[in-house]
């Protein structure tokens, strides 16, 4: 088979780090820190920086390429049911994640959201079943289709936390999705991987994750 890029390789490591140059590291730079940590000499904790469960989003988006499941490369889209669903028990102030409705973007984002505590909102946007990268070339995840599943949806009403995570790819829908909706709309990582590191404190990694 051959696997289609998860864009692993796109994974900003150096913004995740304060990018003071301490050298508390025993490296010149917050840059050269990142190059020894890909290459193994160095790990995320020899960062004093870094607190817990930032050193364990760290292994997470280092090491994803041993637990995401492998895409197939051209193959026709697979539709995946759309809608609203929940992680680990969300509430009306919980965050909305926002993607396709691919079966194959659908199973890796589920495999990412299996090393989180912290309760999600995700909306499965209609968009032919194209992976977000390619539904952004075909046009095919539109503004209109997040914002009629919104309308539908618990998190229209009440005292909903209104704010959701775009993936990167979509990010030319971010200010009209806000105009429309009223929500705060931020962009995401182009990387799954990297949605821990990029949510901070928002995602909580198990502290008995297996670090290899």
């Amino acid at each position: 088979m051959i696997a289609a890029d998860l864009y692993l390789n796109k994974i900003d490591f150096l913004q995740y780090l304060p990018r003071t140059d301490c050298e508390e590291c025993g490296e010149a730079s917050c840059a050269a820190f990142v190059k020894q940590m890909k290459n193994g000499t160095r790990r995320p904790e020899n960062c004093p920086s870094l607190n817990g469960n930032q050193i364990r989003a760290f292994y997470l988006a280092m090491t994803a390429d041993q637990f995401l499941p492998q895409v197939p490369a051209l193959e026709l889209p697979r539709p995946a049911p759309t809608g609203l669903t929940e992680i680990n028990q969300a509430n009306e102030r919980s965050l909305l994640i926002v993607s396709g409705n691919s079966e194959f973007t659908q199973e890796v984002l589920t495999s990412i959201m299996a090393y989180t505590l912290s309760p999600f909102w995700l909306l499965f946007v209609d968009c032919r079943g194209d992976t977000v990268d390619m539904a952004m070339i075909y046009q095919s995840l539109k503004v209109d289709k997040i914002v009629a599943l919104l309308e539908k949806s618990p998190l229209n009403q009440g005292k909903a936390k209104r704010e959701m995570v775009l993936p990167g790819f979509a990010s030319s829908l971010q200010e009209p999705l806000a105009r429309q909706t009223g929500w705060k709309v931020r962009v995401g990582p182009i990387c799954i991987a990297e949605l821990p590191l990029f949510l901070g404190d928002d995602w909580e990694v198990p502290s008995d994750l297996n670090l290899g």
